[in-house]
């Protein structure tokens, strides 16, 4: 009797160092894991190399715990978002003040990559999603930035370059205004004047001496058009095409190309800028946690391009700055003073506007970031107006970054340098 239970324990002990040794195995190898239960499975999240992604999910914003956006999925799994509460519900009230027919505002922490507001708002179709990464909208004269980028970086340009230019090519453009004529060119105006103003036909005369296709192209893609972008939602890829040749080239980049921009991206340009050139990863979920309160993900900064160096970066944020002292932005920010929260922040943009088919519309752009000294927040407003201008993008604009900075809001942590 005694030997049959010897025999008996010996047996549940061999089982159990082979349960042991198999565990032991399974945990340092990773094979156990492949048997363990994903606490994301019954969600819409899905963990990849590249981030978190939503497979046909939008979180629809609309439940706040502790100052923040948070989605609580059947299973138990919380999604916190990045996105600023307090930034989100002001510009959504905003819009819909004016009543525009589409408007769009796209906030980014340029330094952390984390989304603070993205807001989608359309008087004329109010069932309208993805307004924020759809892809049709003409990219005008916020293209400007990549041919700046180019002459500066390639180190054939400065913001004191000086180009000479008629009055009546200001605004338009053709090859009687790109083509020097010394009887004609009687104006001058430097590169960080001709951003500010928006000058077409200085920037036709800047990539026809010191550019080429090829040489825009490769700028234009270092910002990112004609990439995917990562994020967790579906972003459309902002298409460009520049015709090769002399028209091709001048008109592109002066902003009248065949070149797509979607707000996400118009702010990621803005990021990229205020960061030095570095562009980070944008980023939407903030963390998520398990039914237990396990953390099972956090956005962490992440450089996944790099546009231009520090040097030129920072050279167009001091271009940029002009545009909203004495450029195409100076009535929309002329009133800042009086806004008790911008009072002492330098703010940098960059307009542009265009008549556009998808949607039909007068399309009104800026981007920009503050403070220009070390920039906590980058912007893209975009606003579609028909057939009347309801408001500008650069009302829209100074709405967004007063709100940022109102005294009245505890004080953000921001991204380490």
């Amino acid at each position: 009797m005694r030997k049959g239970l010897k025999g008996r324990k010996g047996i549940w002990v061999t089982l159990f160092l082979i349960v042991g040794v198999v565990l032991i195995f399974g945990v340092e190898t990773g094979v156990l894991g492949e048997f363990s239960e994903n606490p994301l499975q019954n969600t819409p999240l899905r963990i990849d190399p590249a981030g978190i992604r939503f497979q046909g999910f939008r979180p629809k914003l609309d439940h706040v715990e502790e100052g923040k956006y948070v989605t609580r999925f059947q299973n138990g799994v919380t999604a916190v978002y990045t996105i600023d509460a307090a930034l989100q519900t002001t510009m959504e009230k905003f819009f819909k003040r004016y009543r525009v027919p589409y408007g769009v505002f796209v906030a980014m922490d340029p330094k952390s990559g984390k989304v603070l507001a993205l807001v989608e708002y359309s008087a004329e179709n109010p069932k309208s999603e993805a307004l924020a990464t759809r892809a049709t909208y003409p990219a005008a004269s916020i293209f400007k930035l990549v041919t700046a980028a180019a002459a500066i970086e390639e180190k054939k340009a400065d913001p004191a370059t000086s180009i000479s230019y008629y009055r009546s090519g200001m605004r338009r453009l053709g090859p009687k205004h790109w083509t020097d004529n010394p009887k004609k060119d009687k104006l001058k105006i430097t590169l960080a004047e001709a951003l500010a103003r928006s000058n077409n036909t200085a920037f036709a005369k800047v990539a026809l001496r010191w550019l080429d296709v090829p040489k825009l192209i490769d700028y234009a893609e270092r910002f990112q058009f004609n990439r995917p972008i990562p994020f967790e939602l579906p972003v459309q890829i902002s298409q460009m095409e520049i015709e090769n040749s002399e028209s091709g080239l001048a008109r592109t980049a002066a902003g009248f190309g065949d070149v797509g921009l979607s707000p996400l991206h118009a702010a990621l340009i803005g990021s990229a800028i205020a960061n030095d050139g570095a562009m980070i990863t944008p980023c939407l979920v903030d963390e998520v946690f398990s039914p237990t309160g396990e953390k099972i993900y956090e956005c962490t900064p992440r450089v996944f391009a790099t546009a231009v160096s520090s040097e030129t970066a920072e050279s167009l944020r001091e271009m940029m700055a002009m545009t909203v002292i004495s450029g195409t932005s100076r009535k929309a920010f002329r009133m800042k003073r009086r806004e008790r929260s911008l009072r002492g922040i330098t703010i940098g943009g960059k307009t542009g506007s265009l008549t556009g088919e998808d949607p039909p519309g007068k399309y009104s752009w800026f981007v920009g970031m503050a403070p220009l000294e070390a920039p906590e927040i980058a912007i893209a407003a975009l606003v579609i107006n028909r057939p009347l201008w309801k408001i500008k993008a650069s009302e829209v604009a100074k709405e967004g970054f007063a709100a940022y900075f109102r005294p009245d809001l505890p004080p953000r942590k921001v991204a380490n340098q």
